[in-house]
């Protein structure tokens, strides 16, 4: 049953970012959109900016040269520069986090699996999982590399890897076999992820920004409460404890890896980010203040504009007033939303101290 449910939350996303109208890009013929471009130009997002000069050059520079083969090495070349060389920006410095994350669980799920010899079946479900682990990693660098996204996605992410580990009290053997009270099930599959796309919303300013971040919530969430997860496997393993006394200690692992890939890589990221979505969606509808983006558009030079542009019985136009970087309301507002995400961390954490 938990695997159908995120199957009808990816559904829903699918449906409404077909409904969503397309915004025509005008094509370029002087600018090459091939794969080669795109990798560099997903890598150049991720650099600091005392590098975002050389990103710069190096798209300009890749303008230039013909060939599919050569253009792959150059992009495949200046994007692992871009990963490795220092300074690293804050998103390059986030990726590589996760990504060792990542890999943690990978190497620790491969070691316990190679311990208690794992079936086929088994290593099928560690293929999947690795697979999950991988296109995550993508995924958040895509999300990392939008501005605005980071802080509160990985705030987001915070908040939601603590409901689904407060009412286990942090504990490895509850964690893999405790059964959950029926408000942390409230709280970890409904409230939780509508309280992302609200809070995400209201703190990005607009619907697009509140969905970016609950999908990082529940990235970042997934890959940490996964990581938690294996080493509790491995911990309560490596005791011989027995979860089920009708089972085998290998039979028990190989049960509890795959129940971590079912419900930490595939539920909790998906459900996080589909009622994210729906909460983002709503919340702007709710809030039309965030709905609406005054563009101010610079007026034209006086050799741009045509004749009979300015008729003289009509005044010049006045120039707009520019906008303010950054309201006092938006600032106190995004200081409400930081104050009550740890206000309910603490809270959640205090749970945990109360008896019984």
């Amino acid at each position: 049953m938990p695997i159908f449910v995120p199957l009808v939350c990816l559904l829903g996303m699918a449906v409404a970012a077909f409904r969503q109208p397309g915004q025509a890009v005008p094509a370029d013929p002087a600018v090459r959109d091939d794969m080669p471009a795109r990798l560099l130009r997903w890598a150049a997002g991720l650099l600091s900016a005392r590098r975002e000069e050389w990103g710069q050059a190096m798209l300009g520079e890749l303008d230039h040269i013909e060939g599919r083969g050569r253009r792959w090495r150059f992009a495949a070349g200046c994007a692992g520069a871009a990963l490795v060389m220092p300074p690293w920006g804050r998103a390059t410095a986030v990726v590589w986090l996760m990504a060792a994350v990542a890999a943690g669980s990978a190497g620790l799920y491969a070691s316990v699996g190679a311990s208690y010899g794992l079936g086929t079946g088994d290593w099928v479900m560690a293929a999947i999982a690795l697979v999950l682990l991988a296109g995550y990693i993508l995924a958040a660098s895509v999300l990392l590399r939008r501005p605005g996204v980071a802080l509160p996605g990985l705030l987001g992410g915070l908040l939601v890897a603590l409901a689904w580990l407060v009412p286990y009290g942090f504990t490895f053997s509850g964690l893999i076999a405790g059964v959950a009270p029926l408000w942390a099930v409230l709280a970890q599959g409904i409230v939780v992820p509508l309280l992302m796309g609200v809070a995400g919303t209201l703190w990005g300013g607009d619907a697009v920004a509140g969905r970016r971040i609950a999908r990082l919530a529940g990235l970042s969430a997934g890959l940490g409460v996964f990581l938690y997860g294996t080493v509790a496997v491995a911990v309560i393993g490596a005791a011989g404890a027995q979860i089920d006394a009708t089972w085998t200690v290998s039979a028990d692992v190989a049960d509890r890896l795959g129940n971590n890939a079912v419900f930490y890589l595939w539920c909790l990221p998906l459900v996080t980010a589909a009622l994210g979505w729906a909460a983002a969606s709503a919340t702007a509808r709710l809030y039309p203040r965030l709905a609406i983006t005054v563009a101010l558009q610079p007026l034209p030079a006086a050799g741009q504009l045509g004749a009979g542009a300015l008729s003289p019985m009509m005044p010049p136009p006045q120039a707009q007033p520019a906008a303010p970087s950054r309201s006092w309301r938006r600032t106190a507002r995004r200081l409400l939303l930081v104050c009550a995400i740890v206000a309910a961390v603490v809270i959640m954490a205090a749970v945990t101290l109360l008896p019984g």
